[in-house]
């Protein structure tokens, strides 16, 4: 695989540049280790089919070595094994069990969506959260899952059918307009929003961070407001949003959080995210010529690692 200063160097100098502008050198050899190295396979128990006990005795029979995770209790951690040695068994084909990232897991645990809610997913496929959020929610109430392009609204379907998820309605449509179309009609609004990906880039897959750019960070973070905006719109007031992403990009993250906390300040307001995590990266005070709202920090933001993507948090109640 090359030794870590030819890996660090396949990336774009101005990257490089970037992380050098936002984080220590420790922390920016431990990120280029995290886009470097494998990352073990996390698999979602589908509680609508069975429990986690009785998957954990079948992986022992299987000399399957697994590790739970404190925060995710439906979730584990596989050492020995990869996807497609998952893929052959049965607990795989009905659905009982779903390959789904520490990271890809997290938002739907802070959003809590419970039984009888209304949720709207505004970027929902290829369906891994709002499968997770129709199990959380015990196939109760309604969740407004919303897709913009149509092969991806296919996998979408395909998904939920597989995983027996029987309250979403699956839209084909716009994000950006949803909030002109279901004001305040909302308990709860999860935008997992179509970012850069940095947090995804793995060092021995050149397709992973050649499209890298900064005017794709800018098309993003463009496209990113005008998503958090319609999702604030139909969100009902004392309701939740969260807003995640897969990228370390400050201008995805903290400044859209800034622009939240300031420009509709009178609409929102931010509750702490607090998680026990070991591969937290710090939440930037400032970026560039920017200095940030003091309650920026009160977001989550972690590092590429063995068991997560990077990725980033925020949590938001409705005035």
């Amino acid at each position: 695989m090359g030794n870590f200063n030819e890996l660090r160097n396949r990336l774009d100098p101005l990257f490089i540049n970037r992380l050098e502008h936002q984080f220590d050198i420790h922390t920016i050899d431990r990120i280029i280790k995290g886009f470097s190295g494998v990352r073990l396979p996390v698999i979602r128990i589908n509680t609508l089919k069975t429990d986690i006990q009785i998957i954990m005795r079948y992986l022992k029979e299987m000399n399957v070595l697994f590790e739970r995770i404190a925060f995710l209790p439906d979730a584990l951690i596989i050492r020995n094994r990869d996807e497609k040695f998952f893929e052959k068994l049965k607990i795989y084909e009905n659905g009982e069990i779903y390959f789904q990232g520490l990271s890809s897991q997290l938002p739907a645990i802070f959003l809590n969506p419970v039984p009888g809610d209304r949720v709207l997913d505004m970027a929902a496929a290829p369906g891994s959260k709002t499968a997770q959020m129709g199990i959380m929610m015990k196939n109760q109430g309604e969740i407004f899952a919303n897709e913009l392009n149509e092969i991806r609204h296919e996998k979408l379907k395909y998904n939920l059918n597989k995983q027996g998820i029987k309250n979403a309605i699956v839209n084909l449509g716009d994000g950006t307009s949803l909030g002109d179309s279901f004001p305040n009609s909302f308990d709860k609004v999860l935008l997992d929003a179509p970012c850069s990906a940095e947090g995804r880039i793995n060092l021995t897959d050149t397709k992973s961070y050649k499209f890298w750019s900064e005017k794709n960070i800018r098309q993003n973070a463009k496209l990113q407001k005008r998503l958090f905006e319609s999702g604030v719109k139909a969100l009902k007031t004392g309701g939740v949003m969260v807003y995640s992403t897969c990228t370390l990009a400050p201008e995805e993250n903290e400044m859209m959080v800034d622009f939240a906390l300031r420009d509709l300040k009178d609409v929102l307001k931010i509750e702490k995210i607090d998680l026990d995590f070991k591969y937290k990266l710090p939440v930037l005070d400032h970026f560039a010529e920017m200095r940030f709202h003091p309650m920026v920090k009160d977001c989550l933001k972690a590092m590429p690692s063995e068991i997560s993507e990077g990725f980033f948090i925020a949590k938001f109640r409705k005035k």
